[in-house]
């Protein structure tokens, strides 16, 4: 699986930022970049992990930072994270207790709902 980064506007001025393949700090800098741009101009922000096959903690702490400004700005958030034990980033967030703590929904879906509902 190619690494890559893609924004789109869907339906209801909500911008879905999707993550695929691994993502650490050399990519940390460009996720939030494209996270700060989607917030300025989006009514809400669904970020996509159900292709993403690695993070981490330079990437948590950019979603974690995400949430926080969302929240502040009043947009609304979610991430979509497959909900299975074999997926690496729901194992991830499970193991570090972030799972409770990150509007985690199980599908882009849900994701973008969770979103727009906000």
């Amino acid at each position: 699986m190619e690494n890559g980064i893609e924004v789109e506007r869907v339906a209801g001025g909500i911008d879905v930022l999707t993550l695929r393949g691994e993502h650490d700090l050399s990519t940390a800098t460009d996720v939030s970049r494209r996270i700060e741009s989607a917030l300025e101009s989006a009514s809400g922000l669904a970020i996509d992990l159900s292709e993403t096959t690695f993070i981490d903690s330079a990437v948590l702490r950019v979603l974690i930072t995400a949430q926080e400004r969302a929240t502040e700005r009043g947009a609304g958030f979610a991430i979509a994270v497959a909900d299975s034990s074999g997926h690496g980033v729901h194992r991830l967030l499970a193991l570090t207790g972030l799972d409770s703590k990150l509007a985690t929904r199980p599908s882009r879906e849900d994701a973008i709902a969770a979103a727009a509902a906000a």
